[in-house]
């Protein structure tokens, strides 16, 4: 696995263009690519409703896919989640096709790291079924509880680097 500082860095921007008062061309072609990601889950397919991941729903809401479009948009992606576990991204490969890494120009040689624990990935491979089952039922729309919700932010805090490194 390798890592670059700015993994999906378009996520963390403001989405306008201060000058043009426009969506920014990256912000759009991230949401293309995440939707693109997303339409590939058999249950999204089968129902044409996605966990909206705006920062208003969460991934708390099956909304049609058509007014995920809208949502992100309209109210962005919400924090921290930069790798589409509940959407169906399973090879975690930091970078994306919008933002490949490239070293330094000045010849110095980056080498690869591996994080090693990679907890998110584990307990996707325990749990995927239930989670793209319950992502099918379209109508359960009920908060998670307290514990939960602790453990949903445990995974988001395991995404995020303890220090920032080379």
């Amino acid at each position: 696995m390798s890592y670059s500082g700015n993994f999906r860095a378009w996520m963390d921007e403001p989405m306008m263009d201060s000058e043009s008062n426009l969506v920014k061309d990256e912000y759009a072609r991230g949401i293309c690519e995440f939707m693109e990601v997303a339409g590939k889950q058999l249950g999204a397919k089968r129902s044409r409703k996605l966990l909206c991941p705006c920062s208003f729903c969460r991934n708390s809401h099956n909304v049609k896919t058509e007014l995920v479009w809208s949502h992100l948009f309209m109210n962005g992606f919400m924090s921290g989640y930069k790798i589409w576990y509940l959407h169906g991204e399973t090879n975690y490969e930091y970078g994306s096709s919008s933002e490949p890494y490239v070293a330094d120009s000045l010849g110095e040689h980056r080498t690869e790291v591996d994080f090693g624990v990679r907890t998110v990935e584990m307990v996707n491979d325990a749990f995927r079924q239930n989670i793209s089952s319950a992502a099918v039922e379209e109508d359960r729309c009920e908060e998670p509880n307290l514990e939960a919700r602790r453990f949903f932010d445990m995974l988001d805090a395991a995404k995020q680097p303890l220090y920032k490194g080379v």
